[in-house]
């Protein structure tokens, strides 16, 4: 996947209409906002802000477009942006315990979480449209590590068998 950077955001907020999102984002001048929502059968636009239909390919493309990215707190999509180096800012969804918990642990990272979609974000959204930063996030290759650890305990396990069967 080609990664560039364009002059617009990724949105992918599920837990929100489409009305909620674009009171509050259209609010943000300068800005296109590319939202990918399930409640929208072809795309639309309304001030600066596009609403399009769930699709992988094209949601992959603006991702990876993108200046940076606002979604829930699940896995896959806060991953990818920081993978792609984009400048992450989450919004858990209300009840799901999981996406609490993953805010929580992107916030100790440096991604800044907001509560709720709302009017009364705006200003930290355009803070963080701004001054906003990717956090870089480096996982070293452990793979050889773990092959190690793996194999060790299976070798350990087999050694302790061969024994006790001689000794039986």
């Amino acid at each position: 996947m080609e990664v560039s950077t364009e002059s617009h955001y990724t949105v992918y907020l599920p837990s929100y209409s489409d009305s909620k999102i674009i009171a509050v984002l259209s609010e943000i001048k300068g800005v296109t906002w590319e939202v990918f929502s399930k409640y929208c059968q072809r795309n639309y636009k309304n001030k600066n802000v596009e609403i399009k239909p769930i699709e992988s390919k094209s949601f992959e493309k603006s991702i990876a477009s993108s200046i940076g990215v606002i979604c829930g707190a699940g896995f896959e999509t806060p991953a990818e942006a920081l993978f792609l180096k984009k400048k992450l800012l989450v919004i858990p969804m209300k009840g799901q315990l999981e996406q609490h918990f993953n805010a929580a642990s992107l916030k100790d990272m440096g991604v800044p979480v907001l509560k709720k979609l709302k009017k009364k974000n705006i200003s930290k959204i355009q803070k963080w449209v701004k001054h906003g930063k990717v956090v870089e996030v480096v996982y070293p290759d452990q793979t050889q590590l773990i092959v190690d650890a793996v194999l060790s305990k299976y070798i350990i396990a087999t050694e302790l068998t061969t024994k006790l069967m001689h000794e039986i």
